[in-house]
């Protein structure tokens, strides 16, 4: 792990990346308007994407699986409980994709805060992973809710808001892969059962 800030020679954020994103947003209002055709499309462009331009182990591929085998999924296409599979095995790898990832720094609303984080850096990013592996086990617990079975719903339109003001680096990336997966209906008995087993 690194807590250095991002060189200019470093590539944080690329076209592709920028291509996937725009892809998987287009894809989500798709979806969230009832366009499953429009939505299907741009989930088929995103993963032709993301298995030409990330690694084996990026979680926003894990995305592009599990979106596409919903595509699929709601097509009748049994070949969607494989890449339900192929995602899930992505998510539980995606943890040595993080521990490679660059995080920047980040200017704060005064000088005194740059200060600190120039000299707690390493506490900064520190959080920046621990954060993003909360956000890699949430996506995670998607997907696998989405292959037993599960109702899927477009991202939240305020979580796509919220992205598109996230730094262009690491953050963004896990941040887009674990909210620009379709998300799994949370089940109206969920609150009942988990009294339930609380009492």
């Amino acid at each position: 792990m690194c807590a250095a800030p991002i060189s200019a020679g470093e590539v944080a954020w690329t076209a592709a990346d920028a291509d996937w994103e725009r892809l998987q947003v287009a894809a989500a209002e798709a979806f969230a308007a009832d366009d499953v055709a429009g939505a299907t499309d741009r989930w088929a462009a995103a993963l032709r994407a993301a298995r030409a331009n990330f690694e084996a182990n990026d979680p926003r591929l894990a995305t592009s699986l599990a979106n596409w085998a919903l595509a699929l999924r709601l097509r009748g296409d049994a070949v969607a409980d494989r890449l339900f599979t192929d995602a899930l095995k992505i998510w539980h790898e995606a943890s040595a994709w993080l521990d490679r990832q660059r995080f920047a720094h980040r200017a704060r609303s005064s000088a005194f805060h740059l200060r600190l984080q120039a000299k707690h850096g390493s506490a900064y990013d520190a959080n920046l992973r621990s954060r993003g592996e909360t956000l890699l086990h949430a996506g995670r617990d998607a997907t696998a809710a989405l292959a037993a079975g599960a109702a899927a719903q477009a991202p939240d339109r305020a979580v796509l808001q919220a992205l598109r003001s996230a730094p262009l680096d690491a953050t963004r990336k896990v941040l887009a892969a674990a909210h620009l997966l379709a998300a799994p209906v949370p089940r109206q008995d969920a609150p009942v059962r988990a009294a339930q087993e609380g009492s």
